[in-house]
């Protein structure tokens, strides 16, 4: 299967790193996530996601129930 490289940013309101990672280490490889600062978000918090995976659909699923998805980049 093909794999494609993610990058975007998830917007949380109370998920912590721990929840994030956790939650899609299973489903690709090479998992990067760090928390990104945007100057305009007033509550939660964001996080910058990069990862290589065989099926984005699930990752977009996963992280659509954590928050909402933003600058998404796909390779």
């Amino acid at each position: 299967m093909q794999k494609y490289n993610l990058e975007f940013i998830l917007h949380t309101q109370n998920s912590s790193l721990e929840v994030v990672k956790n939650s899609l280490s299973e489903f690709g490889d090479s998992l990067e996530v760090s928390e990104f600062l945007l100057e305009n978000t007033a509550r939660g918090r964001d996080f910058k996601i990069n990862m290589n995976t065989e099926d984005p659909t699930a990752i977009f699923d996963i992280c659509g129930q954590i928050g909402r998805i933003r600058s998404v980049k796909v390779k």
